[in-house]
């Protein structure tokens, strides 16, 4: 395998490839409803689940989009790695076309605003859209300086298919599951259902969380450039990433939930992981920010024009 380039545009699967996997992907899931199910299967969907959503939200976001923490370089492609492995696409990808979404939030130039492209072409459309399927590696060029990290955004598409072989390994021939036999109930359970899930997860922060005025579910704590809102009604299924409209008004911050009472499930494991040294430095929230949010008049009501 000849030596991947670091700068460039790195060209990504074709996109009919990407659009017949999506849909494919999602017509699956279905599946669930005509295969055997027990109480493991259903547990261990909810523990991939949450796997995969912190790969993308403390990976792929807080980490390569935002360098919100840091780790040792072992971490960092254990990170990329998981990111790959969860489904949606390379770390370096990921972090690119975030950081552009930030600068150039709910604007027409944003990849996915609802505002301006609609709602399901900001929800999952974009994705499909050959404007946005390859890297630029000089975009990001504090990821592509790392031949590992470039490699991993190129073969991503590898490490769900390991963990498609491997879930289907241990339904069929251990008893993970509850009892041996399961391989295709695993598959459809824990590999395709659980990675949908996370990638709807995913597509609802940009959906719910931009283009929706405050209310009992979105509240705007922040005065943005932007529509951002907090949702709490998404801070579990995403691990924090639906405390949207403050990581708009501070994305370097290594937490989205700013307050005590904003459950940030991301930021509690990177605490854990930090008190054995596995990650570190977390970015804080500058006390002028949290000032800020406290004493917002009327904040849960802003709405930007």
């Amino acid at each position: 395998m000849g030596k991947l380039a670091s700068t460039g545009i790195q060209k990504s699967e074709g996109l009919a490839i990407i659009r017949i996997r999506i849909w494919i992907f999602h017509i699956l899931s279905l599946g669930i409803l005509f295969v055997p199910v027990n109480a493991q299967i259903v547990t261990w969907t909810i523990i991939t689940f949450f796997i995969r959503v912190f790969a993308w939200e403390a990976g792929s976001h807080r980490y390569f989009s935002h360098r919100s923490f840091k780790t040792s370089r072992a971490f960092q492609l254990f990170l990329a790695v998981l990111a790959a492995a969860s489904g949606q696409r390379g770390p370096i990808w990921w972090a690119q076309h975030h950081r552009h979404h930030h600068r150039e939030s709910d604007k027409p130039d944003d990849p996915h605003s609802p505002i301006h492209r609609g709602y399901w072409f900001a929800h999952f459309g974009w994705l499909m859209d050959e404007r946005y399927i390859d890297t630029d590696l000089d975009a990001v060029k504090d990821l592509a300086k790392y031949a590992e990290l470039v490699w991993v955004n190129k073969y991503h598409y590898i490490f769900p298919y390991i963990v498609l072989i491997f879930t289907f390994i241990l339904g069929q021939y251990t008893a993970v599951f509850g009892d041996t036999g399961l391989g295709v109930s695993a598959i459809f359970w824990v590999f395709i259902f659980s990675t949908m899930l996370s990638a709807q997860s995913t597509f609802s922060v940009n959906t719910l969380t931009h283009g929706i005025k405050a209310s009992l579910f979105n509240h705007r704590r922040f005065t943005t450039d932007d529509s951002t809102t907090n949702s709490w009604l998404m801070c579990i299924p995403s691990m924090g990433a639906s405390w949207h409209n403050n990581h708009h008004r501070y994305m370097n911050s290594a937490r989205a939930g700013f307050y005590w009472w904003q459950l940030d499930l991301a930021y509690l494991v990177l605490k854990l992981l930090s008190i054995f040294r596995i990650v570190w430095d977390l970015h804080p929230v500058p006390i002028h920010i949290l000032e800020e949010g406290r004493h917002a008049p009327d904040s849960q009501n802003i709405i930007a024009e």
